[in-house]
């Protein structure tokens, strides 16, 4: 299994461009975001996680595996048609 790095990652949301001394940044959204606090008693809402974009966490999806399972799906659905 090949690792997969968050630029070429389906649940990869870029949110900010890279500079000459740091790299893109973007929110993971392959699972839903996480409490910003661990106290019951306040409630500062949720985030998805942070990551740049040469991070990889074992679970990425790459674009072009998604393109072809897309494709693979609709030629499944074409021949079923044809029956």
């Amino acid at each position: 299994m090949s690792r997969v790095y968050c630029k070429d990652c389906v649940y990869w949301d870029e949110m900010s461009r890279a500079t000459a001394t740091k790299n893109k940044e973007g929110r993971c959204r392959r699972h839903a975001p996480t409490p910003t606090s661990e106290d019951a008693m306040t409630d500062t809402g949720t985030i998805w996680p942070s990551t740049f974009d040469d991070d990889w966490c074992g679970e990425g999806v790459h674009i072009n595996e998604l393109a072809q399972q897309i494709q693979l799906d609709e030629l499944f659905v074409s021949d079923e048609d044809e029956s």
